[in-house]
């Protein structure tokens, strides 16, 4: 009888398994490789601000504080190896996968690639276990603080312009990295596309919006924007774009990244920001974003084949709760699929 009920089970499982469709549902388990690297001896921040130390002091609105990296200056650097870790199905004998590459959130000065609190991180795990390889970055984080004009401290726009420059080198480091490596890595270096989470969504967009040899294949925006409306027209990918619109931290028309009025009127702490800001009387001198509604206008001008998915009403990162948990992966599941075809080998 036990021999007969688990010939069934086996039978049902293998019906399941077969009759699935590979890059849509889950059909592996999942093998994880932890901190590989895929650049050596890059520039980091080297001084950190005494208030980087002081804010693991101050208690967060939010659950679980987050680790806030402040800098003196931007000029001091010290190098460092930038990592991943990679995501893989088990048991597949496809050679060449397609390959995602995920970028986290965190506004710049927080965040990493093995965060478990962020529904990205449980993404990776999903996308392999349909037959994608998955990268999920560490990229560089960290804004330095200056003394304004009236004695206070500010992070200006330059520095959030020059953390953007620099995430977008790793993006395209990383890139780099994949196509030179991979055959070692099982990756189809033709379908190498790219999904970033709030600041990692910026980063991805901007490193598109520069023309260069070193752009993904398709782009999916997590409540992203970009600084330059005129860049838009240089995007030439696929991208689809998902965003709620009373998003107050990453403008979803027009606007200033974590805009602290808005903040405090939504009485959110934004990643520490508005605890941090409150204590030290630190400005954040945000320059003029243009969000998921402008990016859509522009490309749909443009005709580029994009997407979007826009949900009245719903603020910043509304996929940690259900229904939007698993409706967004669904919708990056199609968005991606038709990208993928049936070509891979």
């Amino acid at each position: 009888m036990r021999i007969r009920v688990l010939f069934v089970m086996l039978l049902f499982s293998t019906s399941f398994v077969i009759g699935a469709t590979r890059y849509f549902d889950p059909i592996f388990e999942v093998s994880k490789t932890n901190n590989l690297v895929y650049a050596k001896d890059v520039p980091f921040l080297a001084k950190k601000h005494a208030i980087t130390a002081l804010v693991s002091g101050l208690k967060m609105e939010s659950e679980i504080a987050p680790t806030l990296y402040f800098y003196q200056n931007s000029n001091e650097t010290i190098p460092h190896d930038l990592e991943f870790d990679f995501y893989q199905p088990k048991n597949d004998t496809l050679n060449n996968r397609p390959l995602i590459i995920v970028v986290h959130g965190g506004a710049f000065v927080s965040g990493n690639k093995g965060d478990s609190n962020e529904p990205i991180t449980a993404y990776c795990d999903s996308l392999a276990s349909r037959g994608y390889n998955v990268a999920a970055l560490n990229y560089r984080i960290g804004l330095a603080i200056k003394k304004s004009q009236r004695n206070k401290l500010i992070i200006d726009s330059l520095e959030i312009k020059r953390a953007i420059q620099w995430g977008v080198q790793d993006i395209q480091n990383a890139i780099q990295y994949f196509k030179a490596n991979a055959d070692r890595h099982r990756i189809d270096s033709e379908k190498i596309f790219v999904i970033g989470n709030s600041s990692g969504a910026i980063l991805a967009l901007q490193s598109v919006c520069e023309r260069n040899n070193l752009s993904p294949q398709a782009i999916v925006s997590l409540w992203g924007a970009v600084i330059d409306k005129e860049q838009i027209k240089n995007i030439s990918i696929p991208v689809l774009l998902i965003h709620g619109t009373a998003d107050r931290i990453i403008p979803f028309q027009k606007g200033n990244m974590l805009n602290l009025d808005s903040v405090k009127a939504k009485n959110s702490d934004a990643f520490g920001y508005k605890t941090v800001a409150t204590a030290f009387q630190l400005e954040f001198d945000s320059p003029t974003f243009y969000g998921s509604a402008v990016i859509d206008s522009v490309l749909t001008k443009q005709n580029v084949v994009h997407d979007t998915f826009f949900v009245d009403g719903e603020d910043h990162e509304f996929y940690k709760s259900e229904p939007y948990r698993n409706k967004i992966l669904k919708k990056i599941l199609e968005f991606l699929f038709p990208l993928v075809g049936a070509s891979s080998k």
